[in-house]
């Protein structure tokens, strides 16, 4: 678990049990996500693109995973501007950053 989410939700809730699994929830969704992603970008279709960008980023904050938060809402720009360069390079971050989630 990062160090970063821990300490935000152990703030948050108090109890190591539900920071947990609120974590291993949120490690999920975004495990489940980035498959969706890859789909979104190689169809360019960006308005799934930002939406998928947009859960990313809500979760993400909810956690206290602020990292993770600004790809997304980097992500959500590219696609709002159809930039597939810089989506593309976004993504790879955001797996990037998945992995030590």
């Amino acid at each position: 678990m990062k160090q970063c989410c821990k300490d935000y939700l152990m703030e948050q809730f108090g109890d190591e049990d539900v920071v947990k699994e609120i974590y291993a929830e949120y490690a999920n969704s975004i495990q489940e996500k980035l498959p969706e992603f890859e789909s979104a970008l190689a169809s360019d279709d960006w308005p799934a693109l930002d939406k998928l960008a947009h859960a990313v980023k809500g979760n993400a904050l909810a956690t206290g995973d602020t990292g993770l938060a600004d790809v997304a809402i980097a992500l959500r720009v590219a696609a709002k501007m159809s930039d597939k360069n810089t989506a593309t390079t976004l993504f790879e971050q955001m797996k990037a950053l998945a992995k030590e989630i």
